[in-house]
């Protein structure tokens, strides 16, 4: 059964802290409404029936594509991150929405939300031995604003939410003042920046590592051998030095963690990739992993049936969707783009491939669940003679060709089966006028970075909140920047990867993101959405959750609709 969210939209506790003046904030802050406990979280046991040491098996989906933190982009690389590297500002574990201190003991801001002060933890050193102070944050923030050249083609979330490099970046500038305290000063109010400081990529990496490492230097170089071979973080564990590309990547417990009432139980963690699900559940019953994430919704009720087994599943925070880039011909032509978003019968996407309760029809890049959201009212759901209407007035008449992209050797859980999904939908597109080429390369071998540059016209890509805002969403999907798609410098301040011109849009995002009232904030997002489903920016397919199967042997997981999820409270019988 889906299980709602209850996390809402606005965040309140930054706009306090925004227009609170000098208030410390040392302890949890709700950046939103109350969030539901997700389903199979475990409960508390007493301290004594944990037990120490022993190797956790994990079955990824993929290998990780980068563990230099700004740079990463897909979730395989985030959960090993999560592990080995911290951030200033955490979000509470099993939550969408409170926050909580990390490297920052507390934070405090001005009136104007412009300026930030965090008071960092003491005594805490990276895994390299490197001492964590004003100074290492300082260093992390200024390359976050001044990401080398070589470095921008492979980033997006700093790009997107700081919106620029150097003085088109938000980050104004970024101070010591004194070893335990520094400032942040951003250019323009932005209502979620604390809860967006939670985000992996913003995490906080040795400098002596990266320069060691030559990590700016780019993926192309040679000398760049960062996340391959010394990835350095003040996480609860740190990288083994063990990385055997298609079989495995460890992590081992940190025996320096600074914060003692929550080192890791483990011993070691062992990231093995296996990329089809069948083959990680016949992986997970045979025992040859301990843990699988992103179960097929076909697999559900075989592992609920199994006593040697347990489900957790995750409350749904995922959007599935079709990327339209509008500078990619035919699709600059509207009609075009309704066309195809008509084509497709979502119900039928969902009943052979999310079934169970595993997904919903989606309309919108927003989930029922949060208060911005309304029902789409451009496109109103699967119409094939609408779609055949709106081809024959575009400027693309049938048969009208498209390229049509998917990824292979990877499953999500909005995106369970890239080929099947692609071989369903292409059959509705052709039933609608469309001649549809393929087009398909390895997730891990460069779709998820083209896609994000952009090079896609129609393309497979989905997105897991990292927490429950518009502002993570479709913020990021619409924002605005004149920086490298790739080698090409856009012509137009759009984002790389949808292309989506318009200037009210941009404008409503703006006031919707510096916005600190919540009703406020809400009806901005509201009429942002209105005129991001008017231009067809996308189709969006399906709202789904995801799950984990597990062997009776793992206890103290503790899930989280964004992922965002901890591994030092794991422990194995």
């Amino acid at each position: 059964m889906r299980t709602k969210l209850a996390s809402l939209l606005a965040i309140a506790a930054l706009a306090a802290a925004a227009c609170g003046g000098n208030t410390t904030t040392p302890a949890p802050t709700q950046a939103g409404g109350a969030t539901s406990a997700p389903t199979g979280a475990p409960t508390a046991v007493p301290t004594s029936a944990i037990k120490a040491g022993g190797t956790w098996v994990f079955g990824s989906a993929s290998d990780p594509t980068t563990l230099d933190a700004i740079l990463m982009q897909d979730g395989e690389s985030i959960r090993i991150a999560q592990q080995i590297y911290e951030t200033l500002v955490k979000l509470q574990p099993g939550s969408a929405s409170t926050l909580v201190p990390g490297l920052a003991k507390s934070w405090e801001a001005t009136p104007d939300g412009l300026t930030y002060t965090f008071h960092l933890q003491t005594g805490v050193k990276f895994s390299d031995g490197t001492a964590f102070n004003a100074d290492a944050a300082v260093a992390n923030v200024l390359r976050w604003k001044n990401l080398p050249d070589a470095l921008q083609g492979d980033d997006y979330y700093d790009i997107t939410v700081f919106g620029g490099y150097g003085d088109k970046s938000l980050i104004k500038s970024a101070t010591k003042v004194d070893d335990a305290t520094f400032t942040m000063v951003l250019t323009t109010p932005k209502a979620d920046f604390l809860t967006a400081m939670t985000l992996a990529p913003f995490s906080i990496q040795s400098p002596t590592a990266l320069a060691a490492h030559n990590a700016d230097k780019g993926s192309k170089d040679t000398t760049n051998d960062y996340w391959q071979k010394a990835p350095t973080g003040t996480g609860p564990f740190m990288f083994a030095g063990d990385f055997v590309p298609g079989d495995h990547y460890t992590i081992v417990k940190n025996p320096n963690y600074w914060d003692t009432a929550n080192a890791a139980h483990l011993d070691k963690v062992i990231f093995k990739p296996i990329a089809d699900s069948a083959q990680r559940l016949t992986a997970l019953k045979s025992g040859t992993v301990d843990t699988i994430d992103f179960v097929d919704a076909n697999q559900l009720n075989d592992i609920k049936s199994d006593t040697t087994l347990q489900l957790i599943t995750r409350s749904p925070l995922d959007i599935g969707r079709l990327n339209i880039n509008q500078t990619v011909k035919p699709f600059d032509d509207i009609n075009v783009r309704k066309a195809v978003s008509y084509a497709i019968d979502r119900k039928a996407i969902i009943d052979t491939f999310f079934p169970n309760g595993a997904g919903q029809a989606a309309d919108s890049d927003l989930l029922p669940s949060m208060p911005a959201y309304e029902p789409n009212a451009t496109v109103t759901g699967f119409d094939l003679q609408k779609a055949k209407d709106a081809l024959a007035a575009s400027s693309c008449k049938a048969p009208c060709s498209i390229d049509f992209s998917y990824p292979d050797s990877v499953s999500r859980p909005y995106m369970v089966d890239p080929k099947g999904e692609f071989e369903a939908i292409r059959t509705m597109l052709e039933a609608a006028g469309f001649k549809v080429n393929p087009q398909h390369k390895p997730w891990k071998g460069g779709y998820l970075n083209d896609e994000a540059n952009g090079k896609y016209g129609l393309a497979f890509i989905g997105w897991i909140y990292d927490y429950a805002d518009p502002a993570d969403g479709p913020g990021i999907f619409y924002s605005t920047s004149l920086a490298k798609c790739g080698s090409l410098t856009p012509t137009t301040p759009h984002n790389c990867e949808a292309a989506e011109d318009n200037p009210a849009v941009a404008a409503g995002m703006a006031k919707a993101i510096a916005e600190p009232d919540t009703a406020k904030r809400t009806q901005a997002w509201k009429d942002v959405m209105k005129l991001i489903n008017a231009d067809v920016a996308d189709v969006p397919l399906v709202w789904a959750g995801s799950s984990l199967g597990l062997t009776a042997k793992i206890h103290g997981f503790v899930p989280s609709p964004t992922q965002t999820e901890y591994y030092n409270s794991v422990w194995k019988d």
